[in-house]
This record gives structure tokens, C-alpha cells and sequence, in this order.
């Protein structure tokens, strides 16, 4: 294997970018009109998804708990109260 010591460097310049933070401009005012603007669709279809998920955990946790004495007598009070109405 042969080394080339001889080889020349290739020098590229080039221009130091520095990002800013200004901190005496002032914001830009809201609008308040327009609250949907930034809500992207798939978002909104998102949102039954998430309380559908949550729902069906709590029938889980209550079909998983329902058996224990304490939530049977409560159970049966809220039957009662129902009733009643």
C-alpha cells in the first residue's frame, strides 16, 4: 500500500449561520375567532377513538372488580335509588 503524502487538501468555505432570538419585538396579537385553524382532521377523528378506548377500560375494570362485595352493595343501592325514581 502506497501512501500519497503529496495529496492535496480540498478547502471549502463556507458562511457561519447564527440563529436569533430578538426579544424586543412584540408578539403577534391572537386572533380569536378562529380556534380551529391549527386542528388537523385526523385530530378530531382521534378524539372518539381515545373515549371510546377509555369507556371500554372502565366496563373492563368494573367486570374485573364487579365480584368484590363493597361494589355489589353499591351496586344494588344505585338499582334501589333507580328504582325509586
Amino acid at each position: 500500500m502506497d501512501f500519497d503524502q503529496t495529496k492535496k487538501i480540498q478547502v471549502e468555505v463556507s458562511e457561519n449561520v447564527i440563529a436569533e432570538k430578538r426579544t424586543d419585538e412584540r408578539p403577534a396579537p391572537r386572533r380569536r375567532g378562529n380556534f380551529l385553524k391549527g386542528i388537523d382532521p385526523l385530530d378530531i377523528a382521534l378524539l372518539p377513538v381515545v373515549i371510546g378506548v377509555f369507556v371500554s377500560l372502565g366496563f373492563l375494570f368494573a367486570g374485573l372488580f364487579g365480584g368484590t362485595a363493597e361494589i355489589a352493595t353499591v351496586s344494588e343501592i344505585g338499582k334501589a335509588v333507580a328504582s325509586v325514581i
